[in-house]
């Protein structure tokens, strides 16, 4: 542990922190980092280091839920669990110039391709033997420009072996499509539209959006534009902007009753939207009060051109067999998530309604 409260805790600490918001608890904790080490870890010593991390960062990073009191990451929390990962992966790379002998390799993505990424690692351990360090992206390398310069340029310095996100034009990697995501509004249970159109969405609604740096955000602004839809400007239908959805679904769905000039909707990309959804893992409260419909946008003949996007897997060129079973293991996830329940990853499908090209 290092000498002062001040200091920023060092590897070995980020590792005892993520250690417990795997395992969900210290003992269990202890248990993994032995497991993984060969060192004998004691609780109390995760105890005091989670504790040092939360005075460093002036912050509740854990709280205990469910019967089992079972330890669970605030959202500051998550935020410092995607800094530890990114720590610890970044140590690994100074040691060998790449993943050490022995070390699992690195796939970076963003938090909501949890629902498919984890399933791959799974299946990954039980069926081939080896595990993937997971790394979440930053803020920073969360908007398109951010993950070109920094997911991108690490994935060439082998520093990453895998990224999901945009297509990857360079002639160094190689992109594997794994789903076609679709903008989403959150809209009441009462709505009575399968889906909304952009000249409803602008001239109607408020939205709670990605901010404009995200590639969702600007395939809606090319889409206003491209289609000369009627606009009162970004100041008056965009009500907030924020990386973080969760904050955005839990403000309106706990604002439902209260009544505004304008009506407000979240827009976000089905996979992000696909965790909020009834029955899903971050449905909450007031989730069956409200449901998703598509935005498109319907032309002169009538047709309705659905606003998507592409998500990819890229890796660097490569005939190494264990980086291409990742990238069939993530496809099998994508499967498996998108026949599971319905909508899936790619949202819902109605009939009539083109993909926007």
């Amino acid at each position: 542990m290092a000498s002062s409260d001040d200091s920023a805790p060092d590897e070995w600490e980020c590792r005892q922190f993520i250690a417990v918001a795997e395992q969900r608890g210290v003992m269990k904790a202890t248990e993994a980092l032995h497991a993984e080490t060969g060192r004998t870890v004691r609780r109390q010593t995760v105890s005091r280091t989670v504790a040092r991390i939360e005075e460093w960062r002036d912050a509740r990073l854990f709280t205990r839920e469910g019967p089992q009191k079972l330890l669970c990451l605030t959202e500051e929390g998550q935020r410092f669990l995607e800094s530890a990962r990114t720590v610890v992966a970044e140590y690994q790379i100074m040691r060998g110039g790449g993943s050490a002998p022995g070390r699992p390799r690195t796939l970076a993505c963003l938090p909501h391709h949890t629902s498919f990424v984890a399933r791959a690692e799974d299946v990954l351990l039980e069926e081939h033997g080896f595990g993937v360090q997971v790394v979440y992206l930053d803020q920073a390398s969360r908007g398109d420009s951010g993950f070109h310069e920094n997911a991108v340029s690490r994935l060439r310095d082998r520093r990453y072996h895998w990224v999901v996100g945009p297509d990857v034009r360079d002639p160094a990697c190689v992109s594997t499509r794994l789903y076609t995501a679709q903008l989403e509004a959150m809209v009441p249970v009462g709505y009575p539209h399968a889906a909304m159109t952009l000249t409803e969405l602008v001239t109607e609604h408020q939205m709670l959006a990605p901010p404009p740096d995200m590639r969702s955000r600007r395939l809606l602004e090319d889409s206003i534009r491209r289609w000369d839809i009627p606009d009162p400007g970004p100041g008056t239908r965009v009500l907030t902007e924020t990386y973080e959805s969760a904050t955005s679904v839990m403000r309106i769905r706990n604002e439902h009753r209260r009544p505004t000039r304008r009506s407000r909707v979240v827009v976000v990309p089905s996979d992000v939207a696909l965790a909020y959804k009834p029955g899903r893992e971050f449905a909450g409260r007031n989730a069956d009060k409200f449901r998703w419909v598509p935005l498109c946008h319907r032309d002169e003949a009538g047709v309705e051109h659905r606003l998507t996007l592409d998500v990819f897997v890229t890796t660097t060129r490569t005939r190494d067999p264990d980086v291409l079973r990742v990238v069939d293991a993530l496809r099998e996830a994508v499967e498996h998530v998108n026949a599971d329940g319905g909508t899936g990853l790619c949202g819902s499908s109605f009939p009539g309604i083109s993909e926007q090209t």
